[in-house]
């Protein structure tokens, strides 16, 4: 009565573990029926017994060279790949950074690795890699954008969002400033507008993912050790991709100076933009009409974007802000804020112009 109650249940054992797996069952049917059918065609071959033994022991020899050896170290390398660390160590990216053969690629809202003890070696591995010719690509998050404002309010108001993104940009544009043009060419430092889901730091095939905690900076938050070809690693490899080819997305240079043309020059002036209203520092501009006269000269802003796309705007007329003018100590504020000294430039304001 047991046995074959034991029996029954093997059998129904087998034919559900069968169903589970109908297509590989599919599968095996035919590869043996395949096989039966060509050893039978190789029968009346000379020397059949001996080619099938010699044939069957490398592949039995290869088999077991795949599960025994290959295997267990691809698993490994597996395990050692995908893995969830308690923070981020910066110190351990920076080496894996200077190592680096192919490309480092970098999207966060800003990075300490810029900051205090880790500047000068971090600034230091990006130098050794670039001379290597190593691309390196950062995206950093626009302090003017709106996300700027979420963060800060997602980290309680403890921390100034807005003021660690301007200190890093101007740590980036000082060290791309002073890099040779042979080194300058593999560095790529954009700025976005749109809050990313995650954070992502990558050297080559090696891949670190946070996500943006509540009252915690990521850094400080879970990482997740992934690779380009992981689910994971595909997810934040295509958000980098939209984010750094997006329509809003500005280069380093975008952000730090305003191109301005009327019908007979081009102007690169320092620019600050406070709720949709730009300034810019127009010392330049008046040196250069300064015989015409400054006021109501018409300009208009020549930008590209990521793609490539060049955008002339409507017209603005150029106007002279007054010593007196409440405009100015605003305009002030920001322009000392986003360029780190005081600004003693003179400040023009870009109105609409009415045609």
């Amino acid at each position: 009565m047991g046995e074959g109650r034991l029996r029954a249940k093997t059998a129904n054992f087998f034919v559900r573990w069968v169903h589970r797996r109908r297509y590989y069952a599919f599968v095996a049917a035919v590869l043996v029926v395949a096989t039966i059918v060509l050893l039978l065609i190789a029968l009346g071959l000379d020397k059949y017994g001996e080619n099938l033994s010699l044939n069957l022991g490398a592949d039995l020899i290869g088999t077991i060279v795949v599960l025994f050896l290959i295997a267990p170290f691809m698993t490994k390398a597996d395990r050692l790949n995908e893995a969830v660390l308690d923070r981020f160590n910066h110190r351990a990216f920076i080496r894996q950074a200077a190592g680096a053969r192919h490309r480092i690629m970098i999207m966060e809202l800003w990075t300490d690795l810029l900051q205090g003890g880790y500047q000068e070696e971090f600034l230091s591995a990006v130098r050794e890699v670039l001379d290597r010719k190593v691309e390196v690509r950062i995206l950093l998050l626009d302090p003017d954008a709106r996300a700027a404002e979420q963060r800060a309010d997602d980290l309680l108001q403890q921390t100034d969002v807005v003021d660690n993104i301007l200190d890093n940009l101007r740590v980036l544009n000082e060290f791309k400033r002073d890099l040779p043009e042979r080194m300058r060419r593999y560095l790529d430092v954009r700025i976005y507008s749109a809050l990313p889901p995650v954070q992502m730091y990558r050297v080559d095939d090696h891949v670190i993912v946070s996500f943006y905690p509540v009252n915690m900076t990521s850094w400080n938050a879970a990482q997740y050790q992934t690779s380009p070809q992981a689910q994971l690693g595909q997810f934040v490899g295509t958000k980098f991709d939209e984010l750094w080819e997006a329509r809003s997305t500005r280069w380093l240079d975008q952000f730090w100076t305003l191109t301005l043309d009327d019908k007979n020059e081009r102007y690169e002036a320092r620019f600050v933009e406070i709720d949709d209203q730009f300034y810019v520092s127009g010392r330049a501009i008046v040196e250069h009409n300064l015989r015409n006269g400054i006021d109501g000269l018409p300009v208009r802003i020549v930008n590209d974007n990521a793609k490539g796309e060049v955008h002339r705007s409507k017209s603005f007329l150029l106007t002279p802000l007054d010593q007196s003018s409440a405009d100015l100590a605003m305009a002030l504020d920001h322009f000392n804020r986003k360029y780190g000294h005081t600004h003693q430039d003179v400040i023009l304001k870009l109105t609409p112009s009415p045609e």
